[in-house]
């Protein structure tokens, strides 16, 4: 896979995204496949241990994977996005999901059952090529996430985390990157799966390292190449 540019920022991006799922499937083909649906900020697309009856092709919106856990509380897994295709794996294997997914935002999707996708699946290889691709590249961006978990510290997954989302929310500030996204510490608590005094901490140690800032609310990357170094020497000290 050849590494996307990002004209806002000039980023070369990784492989895989492990937390914004934004996937390049055509609207035109999955918009056939069933009727469009809206659902308001805070609704549920899918319980955890049901069965799906749809899985959907976002359109508008955001869509959000998340389980409460007695450990941690809220844990965020990932984010779906405009162009992307949610609990299709469910559908297709007729399995319940084992987390949830809310809407955070209002949200247009199309949706689409089981025994249409199906249907349309053996009557078009280019569908079923679409489809492969997307669950291909969640499988590979699963085991990335997998080994992010095991092999590196908080600041490594802060660091990394936000420069995910510079890729997408990113633009050019003053000779820095400024995120145009609210990100909370809590919202990365719960997408990393730590506590929050551990995010504060964290957090407080990047300010100190001036690799990055707030500006009205806004996370700011001070200096990108200075936050790899940073990373780098993470890393190699877990080695």
């Amino acid at each position: 896979m050849n590494p996307k540019t990002y004209p806002n920022v000039g980023f070369s991006a990784g492989e895989y995204h492990t937390r914004l799922w934004r996937d390049t499937c055509s609207e035109e083909r999955f918009r056939a496949l069933g009727p469009t649906v809206d659902f308001a900020k805070g609704a549920i697309l899918a319980q955890a241990g049901r069965v799906p009856r749809c899985c959907y092709y976002v359109l508008e919106g955001r869509v959000m994977a998340f389980e409460y856990t007695l450990t941690t509380g809220d844990r965020y897994y990932n984010f779906n996005e405009e162009g992307s295709l949610l609990l299709e794996s469910n559908v297709l294997l007729e399995k319940a999901p084992p987390v949830s997914f809310v809407a955070v935002s209002a949200v247009k999707a199309v949706a689409i059952e089981r025994e249409r996708l199906m249907a349309r699946l053996r009557e078009d290889p280019a569908l079923a090529e679409e489809l492969l691709m997307s669950l291909s590249y969640k499988f590979l961006a699963a085991m990335d996430q997998v080994r992010e978990g095991t092999q590196y510290n908080v600041a490594w997954k802060v660091c990394n985390l936000l420069l995910t989302f510079a890729e997408r929310y990113g633009v050019e500030y003053d000779g820095k990157i400024l995120i145009k996204e609210k990100i909370s510490q809590q919202m990365l608590a719960n997408l990393l799966g730590v506590n929050r005094i551990t995010m504060v901490r964290t957090v407080k140690e990047l300010r100190e390292q001036n690799l990055i800032e707030q500006i009205n609310g806004f996370y700011c990357i001070r200096d990108r190449e200075r936050m790899l170094e940073y990373m780098d020497e993470a890393s190699a000290s877990l080695r």
